[in-house]
């Protein structure tokens, strides 16, 4: 099992009593060292120091986080083990640029680095930064175009590729990562194009599942049904494994109904701040209750071949403690 967290941001968690602070002061001039760079590094270190294996970096181009790949490059020297994943958007980066300063933070953080490739739902971020696609099928092709070009580089000497959105003539990049090959891809996708390229291209998968924490059961069967069929696409593309992911906002309490108040508490409060992207969806996962219920709740999603949790807590600090002592250990158990 790998334990990853998600890197605090402002759009990222609920913002707590310990973060509100630094997070309103990225917006504002002045200061010295930004203190939620410094929040984040501490999060990270006491993660890695608790085992945990991997931290997601989200990417908000709307908003006052910090640069996901730039945040990236300032982690990798203050953490040791812990593998560092930036999001990447096909439609705002550039491949090219993006193939280069990968191998880059490859080298900077000893092999640690891997990246996480988000199509993009957020129209008004696209408008902003980059060029929106109205259509599903034509932004799956960019996608399939731009992963290829990253790998043409990181692969082959004098690269040459002629797409409809990018293009690359004898490409060369003698800059080589730490890891084999190049910094493995991370990506989730719900439709079937999509899935088809990360069957075939990329090394995990995010599953999918309901908002509703209610519909948990459901939710279980959606992933088993959509796992079989992540893994008929990669036998058809001759690949035999993959990591499978799963996101989640762990509430942790005494009892079963204390931690469904605390969740309800926590939705009808993200809801009223649409800022926070993350919030609502992490609830579906259902990894709420007393310790007994979460722990279980864990291994059936294991047995089920889901092997990489990226999480995140409310409050960031106390909650992550919190699945230290009361979780962590009887996970830790083989």
């Amino acid at each position: 099992m790998q334990l990853g967290i998600w890197c605090p941001a402002p759009q990222t968690i609920r913002p707590d009593a310990e973060t509100k602070e630094s997070f309103a002061a990225l917006s504002r001039h002045g200061g010295g060292v930004d203190e939620s760079f410094l929040y984040a590094v501490s999060i990270l270190q006491r993660a890695e120091e608790l085992g945990f294996d991997i931290s997601l970096i989200a990417q908000r181009y709307l908003g006052p986080d910090l640069d996901s790949w730039v945040l990236a490059s300032a982690l990798a020297p203050v953490t040791r083990r812990i593998k560092i994943m930036a999001a990447l958007h096909p439609g705002i980066a550039d491949p090219r640029v993006a193939a280069k300063m990968a191998v880059s933070l490859d080298r900077i953080s000893g092999g640690r680095f891997c990246i996480n490739i988000v199509n993009g739902l957020r129209k008004d971020e696209f408008e902003s930064y980059g060029y929106w696609l109205d259509q599903t099928g034509p932004r799956y092709r960019r996608m399939d175009e731009f992963i290829s070009v990253m790998k043409g580089l990181w692969t082959e000497e004098g690269f040459d590729f002629n797409g409809a959105y990018y293009t690359v003539k004898h490409g060369s990049l003698p800059t080589k990562s730490v890891q084999a090959g190049h910094p493995p891809l991370y990506a989730a996708s719900r439709v079937d194009d999509g899935m088809e390229i990360v069957a075939r291209d990329c090394d995990a998968w995010f599953v999918n599942y309901e908002k509703d924490r209610r519909l948990y059961e459901q939710s279980l069967l959606r992933i088993e049904r959509e796992m079989n069929v992540m893994a008929q696409k990669r036998r058809r593309h001759g690949r035999s494994g993959i990591t499978y992911g799963i996101n989640a906002l762990v509430i942790i309490a005494a009892t079963d109904a204390e931690a469904e108040a605390l969740a309800e508490e926590h939705l009808q409060a993200v809801q009223t701040d649409k800022s926070i992207h993350v919030g609502t969806s992490g609830l579906g996962a259902n990894l709420i209750g007393s310790p007994k219920t979460v722990i279980e709740r864990f291994r059936r999603y294991q047995s089920m071949g889901i092997d990489l949790f990226m999480l995140f807590f409310h409050p960031m600090r106390d909650g992550l403690e919190t699945f230290a002592r009361e979780v962590l250990p009887e996970l830790r158990r083989v």
